[in-house]
């Protein structure tokens, strides 16, 4: 069709116009690292099946009109990116080493209400170690210093381990290669998230590994970003935090085990 004198433009317009468009639109995008390790049944590692807070996180985004992009890199490239400032966000637990990074929802305070998951963390055993645990202390074999590892990047373990007074070992990036160093008695204890240990504790190959009660801790987890987010995108982060809080206990985002 023929355009009219009145609407005479120069040529190309319209490829510039949807240029112009697609460019708000990735600028729009936000992208957060969630890891490569799934975490059942929060995070699944598998793009074609997301977890629960995956979920949470893309069905939100898109109600606000923001596109979310989840990124499944192991948790070291995560963090090195947040801090190059490539990726503008990332899941962890509101411990001193990230909130020294990066910002939480309700700034130094932390608002417990803004989180996106809530999980118990809890140590294993081989089932013929005499290792005890009362929820406060690890009662431990005179023998040498415990070995006690959680896969790489699990920096809530990590500060977790040290609360007891003990050093982490350096962890691979599976948590099935942690479990597997416990089973060869390469480490004494390993830390993982409850929901995570539920499930690989039942694979006939781990029968000789027991889960530790109660709990090491129960952590909370949010969306951090990071500092230098452009102000624009922190209001519409702000948003999406919120809408992400008020939805977290509809029963398509709650863990099965979770009570309101």
């Amino acid at each position: 069709m023929a355009a009219s004198p009145g609407s005479r433009t120069r040529p190309g317009w319209h490829w510039q116009a949807l240029a112009g468009l697609a460019c708000a639109q990735s600028a729009a995008a936000l992208q957060v690292c969630v890891g490569d390790v799934a975490v059942p049944p929060f995070l699944s590692g598998d793009a074609r099946n997301p977890g629960i807070t995956e979920r949470l996180m893309m069905d939100a985004g898109r109600q606000l009109g923001m596109q979310v992009e989840l990124l499944r890199w192991p948790a070291r490239r995560c963090f090195e990116q947040m801090r190059l400032g490539t990726v503008e966000a990332g899941v962890g637990a509101a411990i001193p080493a990230n909130q020294q990074e990066f910002d939480f929802p309700g700034g130094t305070s932390v608002d417990p209400q803004m989180r996106i998951a809530r999980a118990a963390i809890v140590l294993v055993r081989r089932q013929d170690q005499a290792i005890g645990w009362d929820g406060r202390l690890l009662e431990r074999p005179a023998s040498g210093p415990l070995r006690v590892g959680a896969r790489a990047g699990f920096r809530a373990a990590v500060e977790a381990i040290r609360r007891l007074g003990l050093e982490p070992s350096p962890g691979p990036n599976q948590t099935l290669q942690v479990l597997r160093m416990l089973q060869l008695g390469r480490l004494d204890l390993a830390v993982l998230v409850q929901d995570e240990a539920d499930i690989l504790l039942a694979r006939p190959e781990f029968r000789s590994l027991v889960q530790m009660d109660p709990p090491l801790l129960v952590s909370d987890f949010y969306v951090m970003t990071i500092r230098q987010l452009p102000e624009s995108q922190r209001q519409q982060v702000q948003r999406w935090w919120e809408l992400m809080a008020q939805w977290r206990e509809l029963p398509a985002y709650r863990a099965p085990s979770a009570s309101p």
